[in-house]
């Protein structure tokens, strides 16, 4: 991890400085949030239906309101974000809406809570930060109880290969260089000016992480759409959002994964 600990921390600091504008988006929408806790979307709703009881490690969790949705469905939640920004917003919404969340301030690849949980949960956006998916998937592992189960609700990366402005390949480059970036992908923060590192990986790379590290695949989905409004975007029908110069296109825009330990 050595050799990419510079570009985790310019994710992090980019983290601290997208925090306060995401608190504050119509896209979080968090006023709505505190008076009806759930985030969630359908994809991941029909994925991890049996989560009563059971404990739920959410990795990559942001400010929370994913772990919190998950809680109040029924989970012992506990949380992880390399963010201190992000984790203290997190614990102050848990203490707001009075629903329980553990939530651990620490950087994904070095992540070592000596437990194991039923359920490790990711969701949208979370790959591209991680530089290393063999230690990923050995984290996943490390925290999974044998027979436990392994969800990810993510971006497809072929959209990627669709934005111009997109410097990356579909393959991964341990070489990926910084970015610059005016604003965020939320609304507000126009003037926000931030950088980043972002990793591309392939499907072979993501399913070969998890199956060398003991983690056998027992689904795997694509979805013909968003379930978030990004730039570019019309929604073609409730909860459900395409590439408006794309349209009359079928794309993969999301899949989903479920894994078990063996």
């Amino acid at each position: 991890m050595n050799k990419f600990g510079k570009y985790i921390d310019v994710n992090r600091q980019s983290w601290e400085d997208r925090t306060g504008v995401h608190l504050k988006s119509e896209f979080y929408n968090l006023e709505a949030f505190k008076r009806d806790p759930m985030s969630l979307k359908a994809i991941e709703l029909a994925g991890l239906t049996d989560i009563k009881g059971k404990t739920l490690l959410h990795l990559q969790c942001h400010f929370g309101q994913d772990s919190l949705s998950w809680a109040k469905k029924g989970a012992n939640v506990t949380a992880v974000d390399f963010s201190s920004s992000a984790i203290t917003a997190a614990k102050e919404l848990s203490e707001e809406i009075d629903i329980a969340v553990r939530f651990v301030e620490s950087n994904v690849l070095t992540l070592d809570l000596e437990e194991e949980f039923d359920i490790v949960f990711m969701s949208y956006g979370t790959l591209g930060w991680l530089p290393d998916l063999n230690t990923w998937g050995k984290v996943v592992s490390k925290h999974l109880k044998k027979g436990g189960t392994f969800f990810i609700s993510e971006f497809h990366p072929f959209i990627d290969l669709l934005d111009d402005q997109m410097q990356h390949g579909y393959f991964f480059d341990e070489n990926t260089p910084t970015t610059k970036e005016t604003g965020s992908y939320t609304d507000g923060g126009e003037t926000l000016k931030t950088e980043y590192c972002w990793w591309s990986h392939s499907l072979t790379e993501i399913f070969v992480a998890l199956e060398s590290n003991g983690l056998k695949l027992q689904s795997f989905e694509e979805f013909d759409y968003s379930p978030y409004l990004l730039d570019g975007m019309i929604e073609r029908q409730k909860g459900q959002y395409v590439l408006e110069n794309r349209a009359k296109q079928s794309l993969p825009y999301v899949f989903s994964l479920k894994a078990t330990k063996k």
